[in-house]
C-alpha cells in the first residue's frame, strides 16, 4: 500500500505572472483549510522576479526553478515527479481558491473512487461563468466552434454540445474533459497512465490526459459545487483586427498541439481532416469578403491568409503531427 504524506499536492506553474502568482499563493494560504497539503511552484524561467518573490514571501512553498521555459505540461511534470499527495491539483497561477473548495472537491473524489480527474466551475472576476466542462474535440465540434454556430445557438443541445452551453451546470456530470485551471487528479490515475505528455508545449495537454484517463477506465467529472475565480482568456490574439506576432506564435503552438493530439489519439487522417476544416473555413471567409473594399473586410482577408500559411507551415514542419519538441 502506498503511503502518502499529504491529502493533496498543489502544483502551480508560473511564467512571468509575479503578481498573479502572489495572489494565487495567498488564496491557497488562506483557504486551504484543514486539508493536509504541500505547495510546489515550478517557475518556467520567468524574467519578472517571480521566483525571487516566492523565495522571499512564501518560504513554505517548494520552489523548482527551471533554466528554460519548458511549457505547461513539462513544467507540471517536474512537480508531479516529486509530489507526495494522494491527489495532485494542477492550479493555474491566475486561478484563486476560496473557502471550502479543496475540502469539497477532495471529499467528492473520496466518495467516488472511479473519478480520475475532476474540474470545478470556473468564473470570471465579474461572476460570469467560463467554459469549464467540454466535450472531446471532433470534426463536428470543430465545425460548430469555428463557424460560430455553437455560440450563436448556445441553448441548443446539438449546437451547444462543445461547451455544454445548453446545460445549467448545476450538478456533477461526467464530461469529455475539464479545463486545466483547476485540475484535480487522483494519484493512482497518474501511476496508471503517466504524467502529462510533454510533446505539448501549451494547449491540448489536459484534453490528452482526460482522454487517456477515460480510455483506462477512469471517469472525468465536472463538479459545479465549487467555484474558482480564473482570469484566463482575457488577452486577445488580435491587434487592430490583424493577428499580431505574438498571436501568430500562439496560433502556431495551438495548431501544433492540435495536430499532435489528433495524430496520437486517432491517426494521421484525423490531422488532415482537422487541417481541411480550418483551411476551408478561412478560404470561405476570404471569398465572402473579396467583394467588399472596407477596412474590416480587408483585415479579415489578411487574417485568413496568415492563418492558412500557419496551417500549412505547421503541417509540413511538424510532419502532420508526428514531430517532437
Amino acid at each position: 500500500m502506498v503511503m502518502y504524506m499529504y491529502d493533496v499536492s498543489i502544483v502551480i506553474v508560473s511564467y512571468n505572472t509575479k503578481n498573479l502568482t502572489r495572489k494565487c499563493l495567498l488564496s491557497v494560504q488562506k483557504f486551504a483549510g484543514n486539508v493536509s497539503h504541500e505547495v510546489i511552484v515550478v517557475d518556467n524561467a520567468s524574467s519578472d522576479g517571480s521566483a525571487e518573490m516566492i523565495e522571499s514571501e512564501f518560504n513554505w512553498v517548494k520552489l523548482i526553478r527551471l533554466s528554460n521555459n519548458l511549457g505547461f505540461a513539462a513544467g507540471n511534470n517536474r512537480a508531479i515527479e516529486v509530489a507526495k499527495g494522494r491527489y495532485i491539483l494542477l492550479l493555474n497561477s491566475d486561478a484563486f481558491l476560496d473557502k471550502g473548495i479543496l475540502e469539497n472537491t477532495i471529499a467528492y473524489m473520496d466518495k467516488n473512487p472511479r473519478i480520475g480527474v475532476l474540474g470545478c466551475k470556473l468564473i470570471n472576476p465579474d461572476g460570469t461563468l467560463q467554459p469549464s466542462a467540454r466535450s472531446l474535440p471532433s470534426p463536428l465540434n470543430k465545425i460548430l466552434h469555428i463557424s460560430g454556430l455553437s455560440s450563436r445557438f448556445p441553448k441548443s443541445r446539438f449546437f451547444g454540445r462543445v461547451d455544454y452551453s445548453w446545460w445549467d451546470h448545476s450538478a456533477p456530470k461526467i464530461v469529455g474533459w475539464v479545463v486545466g485551471a483547476y485540475f484535480l487528479i487522483r494519484e493512482e490515475t497518474i501511476s496508471q497512465i503517466g504524467c502529462l505528455d510533454e510533446r505539448y508545449f501549451l494547449y491540448f495537454e489536459e484534453i490528452d490526459f482526460c482522454l487517456s484517463a477515460k480510455r483506462a477506465g477512469w471517469d472525468v467529472v465536472f463538479y459545479p459545487l465549487a467555484e474558482v475565480v480564473h482570469i484566463g482568456g482575457q488577452s486577445s490574439l488580435l491587434t487592430n483586427q490583424i493577428i499580431s506576432e505574438k498571436g501568430r506564435q500562439r496560433v502556431s503552438i495551438r495548431l501544433k498541439s492540435e495536430f499532435r493530439y489528433y495524430r496520437k489519439m486517432y491517426g494521421v487522417l484525423s490531422v488532415i481532416i482537422s487541417a481541411f476544416i480550418e483551411s476551408a473555413w478561412n478560404i470561405t471567409v476570404m471569398i465572402k469578403n473579396l467583394i467588399s473594399k472596407n477596412k474590416e473586410s480587408q483585415n479579415k482577408i489578411t487574417q485568413s491568409r496568415i492563418h492558412l500559411r500557419l496551417i500549412f507551415k505547421t503541417l509540413i514542419n511538424d510532419k502532420f503531427g508526428k514531430g517532437q519538441n
